[in-house]
Parts: C-alpha cells; structure tokens; sequence
C-alpha cells in the first residue's frame, strides 16, 4: 500500500479563469507484476478525483504533458499496483481514484516534472454540471420521434414477414376436401396419404355413382315412368273435384 509521501499534489482547475484550485494526489503506478491495464513506466495514479470529472475530461487535462492513451475511473485504489481496473459505473457522484495511461513514459516523466495540466472545462471540451447536466441528461433521456418511428415500423416490417411466411407454409401442407395439396417448390412431390382424406374420397366417388346412374333408359323404365305420371294425374283430379264439391256446399263458390 502506498504512503502519502509518495504522492505529488497538482492543482485543477474546472474553468481557466477560475481562481480556486482542486488538487489531485498524483504518483507512478509501479509494480513488480506486470499488468496490461497498467503498464509499467507509462501508468499515473490520481486520487481525490472531484465527482464532476469524466473520464474524457481527465484525458483532455493530463494530454498537456502529452497524448494520453486512455483514463479508467474506481471507486477507490486497488489493493495492489498490479490489480486489474474496476470500472465503476458513470452516474456514481463521488470522489474517484483515476489511471492515466500516457502513450509515451516520458510524457509521464515530463507530468511529474511540471505539474502542470489543462483546466477540466472549456469550450473545445466542457464538463456539463448542475442544471445545464440534468438538462442535458433529460433531453438524451427522450426519444427521437423520426428514429423511433423508423424502428416502429422496421419492426411491422419484419412482423409482417413472419406472420406471411407462417401463413404460407401452414397453406402449403393443407388439404382441401377433395383430397388435395398445394404443390409449391418447395413441397413438391409431397402427396397426403391420410386415412381422413381416403374416406373421403371413396365417399365421394360413391356419392357421384349413386347421381351418375341413368334414369329413362330402358323402355320398362319409360313404361313405369307413363305409368306414375297418369296416376298421378288422376289422383290430382279427384283431389280438385272433391275441393269443388266442398266449396259448392259451403256456397261459397261464385263463377260470375
């Protein structure tokens, strides 16, 4: 664990015309191990990072000294120099431990020797606080009308499609009351042999003999079928008499 005289103590300031200063406790990350998220010689730990510095902030005001590869924020220092990063979540409001990792060592070197860094705000990089931060975090916090229109309707699109396919290939294997399939390109070849769909052909072969048979087609046939027909005449004859007899009864019956 290190000591607080390893330490060296550098001003920040948020605004360049600012005339109070933060200090940061900055040192060399050394380590026996070697750690790819810490490499030797070019590593520089920073305590009492203020809770409105970014990440992106922090790149911007150590890049004085030079280019900063990247900067990864914890809740506090690891245990060991060697540990890996603990990424902490962005939204936690609290002081923070900061890595910087420099591209170059002597750019570390050159840090250490100046104690000089870039302002954390400014017009090129600002840091959003307060009410201009909330601001800007409830107008990310909406939804683009046009983008979420687009992905409505992507997402009918793509619906449609499904529901399409599955409807054509439930109609492909379906079989009609006659017995047969759609034949597609895909379920060419593809012949139903169902017990059902047997039956119900034979019964409609049976149901097509019994209309198909021929009537009138014999001359005892035609015989039978004079015959019928005069007695059934008669019979609607004594039918219509014995009406008129009725109707002359109940005097009712008036031809002029």
């Amino acid at each position: 664990m290190s000591s607080a005289e390893e330490f060296t103590p550098i001003n920040l300031k948020f605004h360049p015309d600012d005339k109070q200063n933060h200090q940061l406790f900055v040192k060399l990350n050394v380590s026996k191990s070697t750690c790819r998220q810490k490499p030797p010689g070019r590593t520089l730990c920073v305590l009492n990072v203020p809770p409105y510095a970014t990440e992106e902030s922090l790149q911007h005001a150590f890049s004085l000294a030079g280019a900063v590869q990247r900067v990864t924020l914890q809740a506090k220092p690891s245990s060991k120099e060697s540990a890996p990063v603990e990424v902490m979540a962005k939204d936690v409001l609290s002081f923070k431990v900061a890595y910087v990792v420099f591209e170059k060592s002597g750019f570390l070197q050159k840090l250490l020797k100046t104690k000089q860094i870039n302002p954390l705000h400014s017009e090129q990089h600002p840091v959003l606080t307060g009410l201009a931060k909330w601001e800007a975090e409830y107008k990310q916090s909406l939804s683009d009308p046009v983008a979420l229109q687009q992905e409505i309707d992507q997402y009918m699109k793509s619906y449609d499609g499904k529901i399409a396919k599955k409807e054509a290939q439930e109609n492909e294997n379906k079989v009609d009351e006659d017995g047969w399939v759609t034949v597609s390109s895909k379920n060419s070849g593809v012949f139903a042999q169902k017990q059902t769909v047997v039956k119900k052909l034979e019964k409609k072969l049976d149901d097509d003999r019994t209309t198909k048979e021929l009537t009138n087609f014999y001359t005892f046939q035609i015989r039978e079928s004079k015959k019928n027909d005069i007695v059934s005449l008669r019979k609607k004859y004594d039918r219509d008499l014995q009406k008129m007899e009725q109707i002359k009864k109940a005097k009712r019956f008036k031809p002029y």
